[in-house]
């Protein structure tokens, strides 16, 4: 893990031997991380008094593009989901199937859940190899630093009364259920016709031309429209002699060929699909780019999943995939971007702040890193898009954010690699595939959607399935623990766990962080108290707390900065202070 963290792993500026290196040393410590989450599901899953070994987990490392194998055809397989936040969450999970099941949750309710084909945008992805036509989706509720276990059974044919048995307070309880009535099979699908997604959160408005037109927050009454919102592609700039001086676009230079982006097609066809748990917008634009608009109920935001590839170069031309929201909000030049998911920097069109600056390449030179989020803003309108990787963006005009989602360039850049961006997979260019959660509400009530969203996204759960040698789910559920959390009180929303490790065996390293800054929201922006004698049940009475620095090798009581005196003869930490303080 720590190889794959050099510059040149995270942002590809490597040969692709290399790369290729990456890929295999990260395999092999999920291969080996499989087998410590095996472990510690083994004394986590198993009920006291038991000694029957648990079920083996795996991964099913395909389920981005809806494949999981190893649970095609079973009659029987759990869903684990293990939630690293320090906060109960519920998230709308999708599982790849080829079979009709019920599903129970961790107290042996059925799961009301949808069961939807699998786009043909993902089914068509080059190298898919599964039998799944269809996927179920339902809401999966996780308690805080925990997991939750669900249990998928294969649904009998005709099955209209199940009978099973589940233990309340200790009492076993016979419960016969009409599967008719946890069904959803009512879903409304049209094509190329208006599309409007709604909740009770947001109401999101496409024409029939599969535009995006409107987003209104119903809650708040705010209402922001889009204009040609969508993919589009910047030409990469070509240079036979390329130089550092002269480069030509490549793994270390964006510089488009023209400052004017096209759009991947010049039609679009939209298919709208309506559930009682999820509403859709499929967005596609030709053979290789498509974009999904999800809104679940309850979620006060959106989800767009977004492919591309294989990028085409039938025509020589290396091309550079960008998605723009286009809105009307005045943002006056400004954007803010994150600096590695925590601090927020301002950002100004064609401006640096201690130099005059000449804008030669004015895309390129207004794009930023963004590791968890981008917004823009006016006086009483913000939209912000949370990312679930790193990616270049900016706000090249007013009231637009494109974000740049994949690449394919032909030429060198003349910085090191000696080596075009064009990496292939079967015998064509890549697929990439993402998600990006877009958030519309005032400037005011924003913060606590984007911290808590990024850290969602970043921190999302870990799913390991396994097949279970059991006939039925009271069975599986005598056998087995299929809730845990490893906290025994909540934690405030503005606390996250940063670090809980074992140092020894009654010694503890712990790190918390307050994540919100200062003053970017009226309630959780201020100092917080927790007690952590009451929030981990696991470790015992705690004896004695050192406070220590952040690296954990020095006691805070020990530490002696060094104080650089300034021309005014102050030393530069009362002026930081001055600086945090003073606003």
């Amino acid at each position: 893990m720590g190889l794959a963290q050099h510059h040149d792993a995270v942002s590809g500026t490597s040969k692709q031997h290399v790369a290729n290196d990456y890929a295999q040393r990260l395999s092999d410590g999920i291969d080996r991380a499989i087998k410590v989450i095996n472990d510690a599901y083994g004394k986590l899953l198993s009920k006291e008094n038991r000694t029957t070994p648990i079920p083996n987990q795996f991964l099913c490392h395909y389920s981005n593009i809806s494949v999981c194998l190893p649970i095609e055809e079973q009659k029987q397989f759990t869903l684990t989901l293990w939630n690293p936040t320090i906060h109960p969450v519920t998230i709308y999970y999708r599982v790849p199937v080829t079979r009709q099941y019920l599903i129970y949750d961790p107290i042996g309710n059925l799961v009301s859940a949808e069961y939807l084909m699998i786009p043909d945008t993902t089914k068509n992805i080059p190298g898919r190899i599964s039998s799944a036509q269809n996927q179920y989706v339902f809401p999966a509720s996780l308690p805080a630093l925990g997991y939750s276990t669900y249990y998928f059974e294969e649904k009998g044919k005709g099955q209209k009364l199940l009978l099973y048995s589940k233990i309340i307070d200790k009492f076993r309880l016979l419960i016969i259920v009409d599967t008719k009535k946890i069904e959803h099979k009512k879903v409304i699908t049209t094509t190329n016709e208006e599309c409007i997604l709604q909740n009770e959160f947001l109401r999101v408005e496409f024409n029939n031309q599969g535009y995006l037109k409107h987003i209104i927050n119903l809650e708040k009454n705010l209402r922001v429209s889009f204009t040609e919102q969508g993919l589009y592609w910047y030409a990469s700039y070509s240079h036979v002699n390329s130089t550092p001086f002269s480069p030509a676009s490549g793994a270390y230079i964006f510089r488009p060929l023209f400052p004017e982006a096209l759009p991947v097609s010049v039609a679009r066809r939209i298919n709208c699909t309506k559930t009682d748990t999820v509403q859709s917008a499929l967005i596609i634009f030709n053979e290789w780019t498509s974009q999904e608009f999800n809104l679940y109920r309850n979620a006060s935001a959106i989800e767009i999943e977004w492919t591309v590839g294989p990028i085409p170069i039938d025509d020589n031309i290396g091309k550079e995939i960008i998605i723009r929201y286009n809105t009307d909000i005045n943002n006056e030049k400004k954007y803010y971007t994150d600096g590695n998911g925590r601090q927020v920097l301002e950002r100004i069109r064609d401006y640096r702040p201690t130099w005059h600056y000449i804008p030669d390449d004015p895309i390129s030179s207004n794009y930023y890193p963004v590791n968890s989020r981008i917004w823009i803003r006016d006086q009483d309108r913000q939209l912000t898009i949370l990312t679930d990787r790193s990616q270049g963006a900016g706000s090249i005009y007013d009231g637009s954010i494109e974000i740049m989602v994949h690449r394919r360039i032909l030429q060198d850049d003349s910085m090191g690699v000696k080596e075009a961006l064009n990496e292939t997979a079967y015998d064509k260019g890549l697929v990439v595939s993402g998600k990006h959660i877009l958030l519309f509400d005032r400037p005011s009530d924003s913060a606590r959607l984007h911290r808590t969203g990024a850290q969602e996204l970043f921190m999302h759960p870990l799913a390991t399935y396994s097949l279970p040698n059991t006939s039925s789910y009271a069975n599986y559920s005598d056998m087995f623990r299929q809730s845990w959390s490893a906290l025994s009180d909540t934690m405030p929303l503005n606390v996250h766990l940063l670090t809980f490790d074992q140092l020894a065996p009654k010694k503890y390293l712990v790190r918390v962080e307050h994540y919100f800054e200062l003053n970017e929201d009226e309630l959780y922006s201020k100092p917080v108290a927790i007690d952590l004698q009451i929030l981990f049940k696991s470790i015992g009475t705690i004896n004695e707390m050192i406070e220590l620095i952040l690296t954990a090798n020095l006691p805070l009581s020990e530490l002696h900065r060094l104080e650089w005196m300034t021309k005014d003869e102050e030393s530069s930490h009362i002026d930081l202070f001055r600086k945090l303080h003073c606003h």
